[in-house]
């Protein structure tokens, strides 16, 4: 006998009562795995999986960084680890960066070699060899990239419909917020209006069943004097805070001006809270490699 599958009696018809052996039943279906526990699509990066559980469908994510941060580089790594590495379906909305560019970015990631280079043809047979497979594993890839400039929420929900129809996507990503536009809203007030943009995405996410991780650059303004026993989401726009289901912080203290790189150290917080449960807020430590600018678990 199974564990979530216990025997139920059949009761007489017009009996009300809910037996004990039926609610063990419908919690342990409800949730049967212990916490920290990956029950959605992982992210391929461990302790961001214990926390976040995988990306989970019908949720929004947003993940809010400073520009030069490394918003690009994360997006890419993500994206390797989901698609290249594992098999899973990533779509990616760029209004910043185009396709061939985006896909420029991958290739060289993956392969710690410039397009340059590849294209040159001057290698040694061994690494000839060894580039051609990674390169083969990058384009059996299912990554749908969507370049539109100035994406609108109507034109995003028809592309991710269209795509959803075809293949359902694993992860959704938005780069980014700031790009996005809403033509119904005032956007004199930017609040207001990212905060309509976010809870369009939202529905949307929600309606299609698939998790939408969007990136926002609207952290300018905090200073590097974070630390993990710090609450940085609260110095996060009230929006950012609100239209969301789980807020990420991406924080890279060393790149800040006038902070100094400790010798060998390229770790960055990722600091992560679920909006239903405010102020519970984790850091996740990440590596960042600079030589194929790349995200991946710290060593």
């Amino acid at each position: 006998m199974e564990l979530n599958t216990l025997e139920v009696t059949e009761q007489p018809e017009g009996f009300r009562f809910t037996s004990i052996r039926e609610l063990v039943n419908q919690t342990l279906n409800e949730k049967l795995e212990p916490s920290g526990t990956t029950t959605g699509i992982p992210s391929g990066f461990k302790k961001l999986d214990e926390v976040l559980g995988g990306f989970q469908k019908g949720r929004m994510y947003t993940l809010a960084v400073k520009p030069g941060m490394g918003k690009t580089a994360f997006l890419l790594s993500l994206a390797n680890n989901m698609a290249v590495k594992n098999d899973h379906t990533v779509a990616i909305f760029s209004s910043e960066r185009s396709d061939v560019k985006m896909t420029r970015r991958l290739i060289e990631s993956e392969t710690g070699m410039s397009v340059h280079k590849l294209q040159s043809g001057d290698l040694k047979p061994s690494e000839k060899d060894h580039m051609l497979s990674l390169l083969s594993n990058i384009a059996k890839a299912r990554i749908f990239i969507d370049d539109t400039r100035g994406l609108s929420i109507g034109t995003f929900a028809k592309s991710l419909q269209h795509l959803c129809n075809l293949e359902q996507p694993d992860l959704v990503i938005i780069d980014y917020l700031e790009l996005l536009n809403n033509s119904q809203q005032n956007q004199e007030d930017l609040p207001a209006h990212y905060a309509q943009i976010m809870e369009n995405i939202r529905a949307i996410a929600a309606k299609l069943q698939v998790p939408v991780l969007l990136f926002s650059q609207s952290a300018g303004h905090i200073n590097g004097n974070l630390n993990g026993e710090s609450a940085p989401m609260q110095m996060l726009p009230a929006f950012l805070k609100e239209h969301t289901d789980v807020l990420m912080f991406l924080h890279r203290k060393y790149m800040l001006p006038g902070e100094k790189k400790k010798s060998g150290s390229n770790l960055i917080d990722l600091f992560v809270s679920d909006m239903q449960t405010p102020g519970d807020e984790k850091a996740v430590s990440l590596q960042f490699i600079e030589s194929t600018a790349k995200f991946a678990d710290p060593v």
